[in-house]
């Protein structure tokens, strides 16, 4: 199956400005992931998913610098046009799907789901979702080419081509979405980059972690953070902090 590895990314962040750019350890953050994507052995190409707004020029520019391929959509929030769009010009059979908030996505993750997708082949996916218990993060979209296309078509209101990927999850009766489950429980965490404090944290984590050619994994963040004496209130979901 051909694989595809696609960050979706927009410069545009109203709490945490061009974030996507900002570095870690000396890199983009954006080019973490793509470097982490690289990892995965299954994946073939890499896609930037983005818009038309200018504002995305200097996030384009990068990709293309890189040797990513590049797609732009005209509306800023269709991510069903999107990612229909990527299949299109790539011929991809499999998506695996990284919001730009999530530089500690982990390949070896990413591959274990890829095999999964592989074993099944009556599968239209593989998350590490149900039951959600990695840290926000560290979550796993991948979907087949086929998927992505019927929703493309069928999907009609805004909302639903929004959240796109949120819709096929939640309707098993149409999709076939395997799961990778964690061992432990991790869901308290909250790894994304969206505002300046994640950001603070997960730069202190590359600090910490990164080293020049390698590629640190969800165990080793797991390691740093229980061997630290606290965190920040941001690296915590507030449902778990509410209870």
């Amino acid at each position: 199956m051909k694989t595809i590895g696609l960050i979706q990314a927009r410069m545009g962040s109203v709490r945490l400005p061009g974030k996507v750019m900002k570095p870690l350890a000396g890199r983009p953050l954006v080019w973490h992931i793509a470097d982490r994507l690289r990892r995965v052995d299954s994946i073939t190409d890499l896609v930037l998913a983005t818009t038309m707004s200018e504002e995305n020029d200097p996030l384009v520019r990068w990709a293309r610098d890189e040797g990513l391929i590049v797609v732009r959509h005209p509306l800023e929030n269709d991510i069903a046009g999107r990612l229909a769009m990527a299949v299109r010009e790539t011929g991809a059979e499999v998506i695996v799907k990284v919001n730009a908030d999530c530089p500690l996505m982990d390949p070896d993750m990413i591959g274990r789901c890829l095999q999964i997708l592989e074993a099944d082949p009556l599968a239209d996916g593989v998350t590490n979702k149900f039951p959600a218990k990695y840290p926000l993060g560290l979550s796993v979209e991948i979907l087949t080419g086929r998927v992505i296309s019927w929703c493309d078509t069928n999907l009609k209101s805004n909302e639903d081509r929004e959240l796109t990927v949120k819709w096929i999850f939640e309707h098993p009766d149409r999709f076939r979405i395997l799961n990778l489950e964690a061992v432990t429980d991790d869901s308290q965490y909250d790894l994304t980059v969206d505002t300046p404090s994640d950001y603070a944290l997960v730069s202190e984590i590359f600090d910490a972690l990164y080293e020049k050619g390698g590629c640190f994994g969800w165990s080793d963040v797991r390691q740093y953070i229980a061997e630290r004496r606290s965190l920040p209130a941001c690296a915590f979901l507030e449902i778990a902090n509410a209870s």
